[in-house]
């Protein structure tokens, strides 16, 4: 599985219900199958709460972001990897529906993994900063990370020599219309800028439009995106008066290879 323990970095075994390294240092698995390896306080909650995470998964579950999720997995079949680990995994939508053998999703949140084990025997959950990953170091052919922070470090560790890094950022045009609805004056997306010391091989863009039928989904739509945080309660209430739209989704996808 190319896990490693978060206390002495030596490669953890699995046994019937719980990993272990040759320092006897014992890492349990849960129920659902996921394996906790952020070392911090546990009465402190981290990365998405549930709110978001119910959000994410009706809207993602609607198969609103479908053209982007056919275009990854038709990439990464190109690519053809062994091993592939998914930072930032989250709910595990994409990472489910990645055709490889050794899969292993990474996410802060314990809420978000334990619903991705939940659903997806294929794959390994764990909770972990993607930024101090418990892999080893050039263990891995694919590295993904789905609009989320790049950790650049960790990806260029990790990565054997010939892997790729597969990346999924909002494009210019990324949800226009929901952004024209809210305020009164609107920014296109910037371009990403993105420090790797991999090759660039290319960048995709996926182009598409949705169609809400529902506040629910506009509701959800809204809640995934950075823009619910930083919202006032005044421009929020336009959202709850919306009950269709016709959105565009605008995504980049693009790809690395450490040479």
């Amino acid at each position: 599985m190319n896990l490693i323990c978060p206390l002495c970095k030596n490669s953890l075994i699995k046994n019937e219900n719980s990993f272990c390294c040759v320092n006897n240092h014992h890492f349990d698995l849960a129920k659902s199958g996921y394996i906790n390896l952020y070392l911090t306080n546990k009465s402190k909650s981290h990365g998405d709460n549930k709110e978001m995470i119910h959000a994410r998964t009706s809207f993602l579950s609607k198969n609103y972001y479908l053209p982007l999720k056919k275009k990854l997995i038709e990439e990464i079949d190109k690519i053809n990897p062994n091993t592939l680990v998914d930072l930032a995994c989250g709910e595990g939508y994409y990472t489910r529906d990645f055709n490889c053998p050794n899969k292993i999703g990474i996410d802060l949140s314990k809420d978000a993994i334990q619903y991705a084990s939940k659903q997806d025997k294929s794959s390994q959950y764990c909770v972990a900063s993607i930024f101090d990953c418990p892999i080893a170091t050039e263990s891995v052919d694919c590295v993904t990370t789905l609009f989320a922070p790049i950790a650049t470090n960790e990806i260029n560790r990790i990565l054997t020599t010939g892997g790729y890094f597969v990346g999924v950022f909002p494009a210019e045009n990324h949800l226009l219309e929901l952004k024209k609805t809210i305020y009164d004056t609107v920014y296109l997306n910037e371009k990403p800028q993105i420090d790797l010391d991999l090759k660039h091989i290319f960048t995709h863009r996926v182009t598409s439009l949705i169609h809400c039928d529902s506040n629910e989904d506009i509701l959800n739509l809204f809640m995934m995106t950075p823009y619910y945080f930083k919202t006032s309660l005044q421009d929020k209430e336009k959202i709850n008066c919306l009950h269709q739209l016709d959105c565009t989704i605008d995504f980049y996808i693009t790809i690395y290879k450490k040479q």
